[in-house]
């Protein structure tokens, strides 16, 4: 019985379109080499060993062969990494499909990597690119008449441009700030929109053509959307195949160089050009166009130009996903102490620098996804807001949460206790504790001392001031004289008026003993009692330039005025609080009114930091928000702790604010009005049930569409 010799598995063929290349050393120092593929436009890189194991392996029926092929170049290779090169070129389509079994692995890759539509808008909303023109055969035609560009010293023209537009805008600065006054007109708006194309054009030509001076391919260009705002791409991948990394970082900046150059010469031309439509469209082009380009470029945290600028500077391909591994690693380290090794083998600083890199973007990601869930939740109309905010919010910020605490649980069995897990057991004992424990059971609250019966003294008429027994913080009787003015235009039409009753009383005596008709005499009669009555007003007026105390009360607020000064009718000379009428009002939110006792104490303590000494008792809580603030001390518009706005002369609340009212226990103390805050008593509640609730608030009042 003979036995049958099973022949070894042949390798599979490699694509003949791929090209092998030589590629900048690593990070290392190492020699490396890369793998070009034309139709999915990547570049692989390839390590010593990776290297011969490509290139020996079309030499090769079999793995066997394949390992001793490699073995003649002093490599030693183990069938695991072998394993694991076959599966690398597998994974990325790099073999040839030619049989049954090829076609139906590859159709079983793409069901399985399909996206439902809402799958793929949920990923792909935020950024979409949209390939126009394949410029390569046009740069390689005209490339060569401008490439005199790169022998100019243009760069030099522009910045010293740029200079001289900065010193006349300077010397211009209030019509440069103003300019944007007179932009919103539909010339000014147009133009805009045709310069902005044109400055984006020209930042896309610079990635371009610096790329085609390095001879690299240009193999696409388009549209991207950027939270569904469109905004220009090149494509530059082939720049991978450089081996200078300056060479890269000169292509990744060359866009935001050619927009601070067009920016340089916008200044300029603004400082030069008379005033119109064109100058407005020269002011956006060198402000507002060219810093959210460089704000959205420039940044390391987005896969924008900065982002591989910075790459290239610390010569580190694939900076985000391999930092992003290290920073998960140190994070769980941190916390549990596992003593896992790291993703790759990396020195104390270079470390330090990926984790400090990570975690920054992580942060940066947050605050930025949390911006754009607010920005579309405010500017699309309410149902679509909603919808996009927690997609933003669920997708972007909660998914990536909880999928690494579903890691940390996977990882239990590996949890020791440990120096790591102690601390991180503390902490979040410590945190559940602060969330948990109703800590608070008192607020403070902005709040006013004053009277409710109070009267303001104005002068009536523009006088002068003949007495004046004002004195700030004086008990004052009922009926005592405050301020006596004097009007002098007063004075002389009461002078006039009683000149005229003198003649108007002559003619009477005289038409009484019969010399005058009787017409005469009710004609002198009608004018001697419009003239009295005439007289009595002002009388009356003259009266009430005597300002008495109505009642018992404090000097409060007064003008610092004295004798022989002249006042207005519309200046308040001082106020008059009834001594018997002293209230406090404090104003709370609502997210506390609920939490309020009625009848506890409280203190007040003044904005000087002076204690009221006396108690207070919480009386009655309005049971509607104020429409607005009465007491101008209290608002933000003047340096108040309420925030507050001021529409048509009234000071309008931001949120809803409760008035509080507060009375004295023993005796009133008060003897002017004056501002402060009062400790007052609430129902004892944690901070995560204050938060639960407020976000509850925000849901309720949310909800109505």
């Amino acid at each position: 019985m003979s036995s049958q010799v099973v022949e070894p598995a042949s390798l599979p063929r490699l694509r003949q379109n791929l090209r092998l290349l030589a590629a900048s050393p690593d990070e290392d120092g190492e020699p490396r080499w890369q793998i070009f593929d034309p139709l999915a436009n990547k570049f692989f890189f390839l390590s010593r060993t990776a290297f011969y194991l490509f290139k020996e392996w079309s030499k090769a029926k079999n793995e066997a062969e394949l390992l001793a092929q490699v073995q003649q170049w002093d490599i030693d290779i183990e069938e695991g990494e072998l394993a694991f090169f076959i599966r690398f070129l597998e994974l990325n389509h790099l073999f040839e499909s030619n049989t049954n079994k090829d076609l139906a692995r590859l159709q079983a890759e793409q069901v399985k990597h399909k996206k439902h539509l809402f799958t793929w808008l949920v990923h792909n909303y935020l950024f979409i690119k949209v390939p126009l023109i394949r410029p390569d055969l046009l740069l390689n035609r005209y490339f060569s008449r401008l490439k005199f560009l790169f022998t100019l010293p243009l760069h030099w023209v522009a910045l010293l441009l740029g200079l001289l537009g900065l010193v006349m805008v300077l010397r211009q600065w209030d019509n440069f700030t103003h300019t944007l006054q007179n932009f919103f007109n539909l010339s000014s708006i147009f133009y805009y929109i045709g310069a902005l194309v044109l400055v984006k054009t020209a930042h896309e030509l610079g990635h371009a053509l610096v790329a085609k001076r390095y001879g690299c391919r240009v193999s696409s260009m388009g549209v991207a959307f950027l939270l569904l705002t469109p905004i220009l791409y090149t494509d530059t991948t082939d720049a991978w195949r450089l081996r200078s990394r300056f060479q890269r970082l000169d292509i990744v900046t060359a866009g935001i160089r050619v927009e601070i150059y067009i920016a340089c010469v916008a200044t300029f031309l603004w400082g030069i050009v008379p005033e119109g439509s064109f100058r407005n469209v020269l002011f956006f082009v060198a402000t507002t166009s060219w810093i959210s380009s460089l704000l959205i470029n420039i940044s390391p945290f987005m896969r924008f130009d900065g982002y591989y600028a910075l790459s290239d500077f610390l010569g580190m391909e694939n900076l985000q996903p391999r930092s992003f591994l290290i920073g998960k690693w140190y994070l769980r380290e941190l916390l549990f102490g596992f003593g896992f090794a790291p993703p790759e083998p990396l020195n104390r600083k270079k470390c330090a620098l990926m984790v400090t890199y990570a975690w920054s973007t992580w942060l940066y990601r947050l605050v930025l996804f949390i911006g754009i869930a607010l920005l579309v939740y405010f500017f699309a109309f309410k149902l679509l807001g909603i919808a996009l905010f927690l997609v933003e919010i669920i997708w972007f910020v909660l998914v990536p949460v909880v999928t690494e605490i579903a890691v940390w649980i996977s990882l239990r069995k590996h949890m020791t206790l440990n120096k790591a897990s102690r601390i991180t057991l503390s902490l979040c004992l410590l945190v559940a504790v602060v969330l948990v424990f109703p800590w608070q059971n008192e607020i403070s609250a902005p709040a006013v001392a004053t009277f409710e019966r109070h009267q303001n003294f104005y002068p009536g008429e523009s006088s002068q001031i003949i007495s004046w027994n004002i004195t700030p913080d004086k008990k004052v009787k009922q009926g005592e004289l405050l301020v006596l003015l004097e009007s002098a235009e007063l004075e002389q039409q009461i002078r006039l008026t009683q000149v005229r009753l003198e003649a108007l009383h002559t003619q009477w005596q005289r038409a009484s003993s019969g010399a005058m008709l009787r017409d005469t005499q009710l004609t002198l009669q009608t004018q001697m009692s419009r003239e009295n009555s005439r007289l009595a007003s002002l009388l009356e007026r003259r009266e009430k330039l005597a300002i008495r105390a109505p009642y018992e009360g404090y000097i409060g607020q007064w003008m610092p005025m004295s004798q022989g000064d002249y006042v207005n009718e519309n200046a308040p000379l001082a106020t008059l609080y009834d001594d018997k009428s002293g209230v406090v009002k404090a104003y709370v939110s609502g997210r506390v009114v609920s939490q309020l006792k009625i009848g506890s104490e409280a203190l007040f303590i003044g904005d000087d930091g002076e204690l009221l000494q006396t108690k207070l008792v919480v009386e009655k809580v309005i049971p509607a928000a104020i429409k607005h603030l009465n007491y101008a001390g209290l608002a933000s518009e003047y340096g108040g702790p309420i925030a507050a706005k001021k529409m048509e002369k009234l000071l309008i609340p931001d949120e809803a604010t409760y008035e509080v009212y507060l009375r004295f226990q023993d005796e009133n103390l008060l003897t002017r009005q004056q501002y402060g805050s009062v400790n007052l008593p609430v129902e004892a509640s944690s901070l995560l049930v204050d938060g639960l609730r407020y976000i509850y608030g925000v849901l309720l009042r949310e909800s109505g569409f």
